[in-house]
This record gives structure tokens, sequence and C-alpha cells, in this order.
């Protein structure tokens, strides 16, 4: 048996150098076993309801617009849904893409009152459509729509009918009576708008003035173009144009056949 106290001091220390080395070890192992077991704990998976389509706003959550995937539990919030239950009577409030995790806070229980489904700082604004205004009763809530303007004016002793583009990318809040995204009332005839006051102003005075049309964007187009209004005299000028361009290729097309050498007289050249 290793009798220590006759050791020498260099020996003393070797060991005890070695034992302390061999704690630290210990020590290091189990720390890194600990940081180990709390990294896979954070990155376990955990299921969280997401969107498995395009969702627009104001649309009613169901069991087809869902669907589960997993999720690192160390980006678990409080507002994301592991349970359906919690979505039933839900409605968004703001579009979800497809494979964007379901927040809580991004949703409403305030069921189909009309003043739920208006942004904040926004007015909800009606125009009546038709048939052909309203393309074709297509519309639905949560959809976006520029609005046009047909009037008539007189200049000169003269009428002249102009068409303009008057507001672009507004949301459709409600069609008819209907203000859940996806629900369309088949026999709607008023499309209500979200707009901003001054918007408001403006369509309100622009329904006395002439024909309102609308005209539906397609989704996730939010781009506001420069639009340059158009009378009939501008479209008669286009169509002149367009005639003029067609009867100089019908000539340019005429003028090279004429050129052209015809295939007989090669033929008898060759021949001669």
């Amino acid at each position: 048996m290793l009798d220590f106290k006759n050791l020498k001091t260099e020996q003393k220390l070797l060991f005890g150098a070695l034992g302390a080395g061999f704690l630290a070890m210990i020590l290091a192992y189990v720390s890194l076993a600990f940081l180990e077991n709390r990294i896979k704990a954070k990155m376990e998976p955990i299921k969280v309801i997401t969107a498995a389509k395009y969702i627009p706003a104001w649309a009613e959550i169901t069991e087809n617009m869902v669907e589960f995937k997993e999720i690192p539990k160390n980006f678990l919030t409080s507002a994301h849904v592991t349970d359906f239950k919690k979505l039933k009577g839900q409605k968004t409030l703001v579009p979800f893409t497809q494979g964007e995790p379901i927040l809580i806070n991004k949703l409403t229980l305030r069921g189909e009152s009309l003043n739920a489904a208006i942004p904040t700082g926004l007015r909800a604004v009606s125009v009546a459509v038709d048939e052909v205004s309203g393309v074709a009763y297509m519309i639905k809530a949560g959809d976006f729509v520029d609005i046009l303007l047909t009037y008539e004016m007189n200049e000169e002793k003269k009428t002249y009918t102009i068409s303009a583009t008057l507001l672009q990318a507004a949301q459709v809040i409600a069609v008819g009576t209907a203000s859940s995204a996806g629900v369309t009332d088949a026999s709607y005839s008023t499309v209500t708008l979200a707009l901003t006051p001054e918007e408001a102003e403006l369509l309100a005075f622009a329904k006395e003035r002439g024909k309102i049309t609308l005209a539906l964007r397609p989704i996730g187009d939010m781009v506001k173009e420069k639009v340059k209004p158009v009378s009939f005299g501008e479209f008669i000028k286009q169509l002149k144009t367009i005639e003029k361009g067609e009867e100089e290729i019908k000539k340019s097309f005429i003028s090279t056949r004429v050129e052209a050498k015809p295939v007989t007289d090669t033929i008898e050249k060759r021949t001669e």
C-alpha cells in the first residue's frame, strides 16, 4: 500500500496534480452532460398549428385551413397554438401565408360585427355594384380592389367621357351582409371597403359625380401604379394609331412581295 508520508515532495505534488486533474475532468463531464440535456430539451420538437394555405384577413378559421408542424420548443411562445379547440370561432385579423404559424394575438372572437373587420384608423364605406361593375359578383371579403370612376366633363361646349383610377388596393371588408373572408352573399348589391378618412370623402364625392367600377386585384398584389385618366377622344386617337400601324405593315408586306422575283422567271432564265 502506498505510504504518502514517506513520499518525496515532488511525488506528493505529482499525485495532487493528478487528483485535481481527474476531479476537473469529472466536473467538466457533468457540466457538459447538463448543458447537452438543456439544449436537447430546448430543441425538443413541439407541434404547433400553421396555415395549410393562404388565409386572408377576416376569415373564420376552419380545420381544412390549418395543419400541424413541428418547431423547436425553444421557439415556442404563448401566442402559438397547439390545440385546434382554441381556434374555434376565431377570425383572422391579418393574412397568413402558407406554412406561417397561427398566432392567437392575430385572431379575434368578435364574430360577425362589421366594426371588428375595420382596421384601426380606417373607415367603412359601401358602394353599389351590379354584375358588371362588381366583377360578376366574384369579389369576397378580404380581397383588394381598384376603384375606377367614369364621368362626363363639359369643355368648350363639348361633352367628354373620362375614366380614371380613383383609388388602388382598397381592402374589401364585406360584400352585402357577409363580412367573413371566402363567404359570399349571392344576392349582394353593395361592396364595403376600408378606406382612410380622406379616401372616404373622395369616394363619397365620386359616387355623386359618375359611375363606380371595381377591378379585382390578384392575391398579394399591393403595388400602386401611376395610371393616367383616359378619355373617349384619347381612345379614338389610340385606335387610329393602331389602324395606321396596321396599314403600314400591310403596305410594307405588299411592297416586299412586289419586289421579290417570281419563281417562274428564275426557271425561264435557267432554261435559256
